[in-house]
């Protein structure tokens, strides 16, 4: 997931035990990112009948509701570098209406166009290329497409605390490159988007118990052996925000979406 398996595969992170942590994350707390897939289709907006690229799709907790939202007569093509990440997503879906595709975003060797809509969510970043994956994106959507880019950017609380602590606990690493507004909105205007808007999002990561967001953390992540659990919630409480609700704890997790459309003519 998120990094380019045809040309550096040293840095395929999603693999392996990163890739089970990951798993794991998503299957213990199953529902820490309701609010996310709210999110998603708040300025995604999937449609039935739609053509969707999903770019960095990792495990496909986005694909199905995407795919559901699509429906029978719609496609999800999930998109990402890690095998690991991606297997069983085909078979599991609703209306057997995903394709998964073993593809990096600065590459995207895939047999489909004409997308009506590209969507990834925390993706980006790690894409080294990425005036190479925005070209990319326009070539295979239709004119009036909608691209829609959830992530960190730089200069953000979550950029911090990622290149503070993630950078340093994650087993893999995480040496990346963060978009700016700025840089975002010249790769548009070279590769073929329009203007961008962007929206700061702050969706809330909701678990029962103070100690389950250490734990959530340290498995999404994948956290070295030598960092505990309450390691990753301080972390996470230092540079973000953690509360406690009526029914238990949240992480107030923020992130960039920009939204771009493929202009219809020029």
């Amino acid at each position: 997931m998120y990094a380019d398996a045809k040309i550096d595969t040293k840095s395929l992170e999603f693999m392996g035990k990163r890739s089970s942590d990951y798993r794991n994350a998503l299957s213990d707390y199953a529902d820490a990112w309701r609010p996310d897939i709210a999110c998603m289709k708040r300025f995604l907006n999937p449609v039935p009948g739609e053509r969707v690229l999903e770019v960095g799709a990792g495990n496909g907790y986005f694909s199905k509701a995407i795919a559901d939202c699509v429906g029978p007569n719609g496609l999800l093509v999930a998109s990402d570098p890690s095998t690991d990440q991606l297997r069983e997503l085909e078979e599991g879906s609703q209306y057997g209406n995903i394709r998964v595709v073993p593809a990096s975003a600065d590459t995207l060797d895939i047999n489909f166009d004409g997308f009506d809509a590209l969507w990834s969510r925390g993706a980006i970043h790690h894409v080294t290329d990425k005036t190479a994956a925005f070209t990319r994106f326009a070539q295979v959507a239709r004119p009036g497409a909608r691209l829609v880019i959830a992530d960190i950017f730089a200069g953000t609380p979550l950029a911090r605390y990622f290149d503070a602590f993630i950078a340093r606990s994650c087993s893999t690493g995480h040496e990346v490159a963060f978009l700016s507004h700025e840089f975002a909105e010249s790769l548009c205007l070279l590769t073929g988007w329009g203007q961008p808007v962007f929206h700061e999002v702050i969706t809330p990561w909701e678990f029962a118990r103070r100690e389950d967001i250490g734990r959530f953390l340290q498995l999404l992540f994948s956290a070295k052996p030598d960092y505990t659990a309450e390691d990753c919630f301080e972390a996470a409480d230092r540079y973000l925000c953690v509360s406690e609700t009526t029914s238990g704890w949240a992480l107030m997790w923020p992130m960039t979406v920009m939204c771009a459309v493929r202009p219809t003519h020029g």
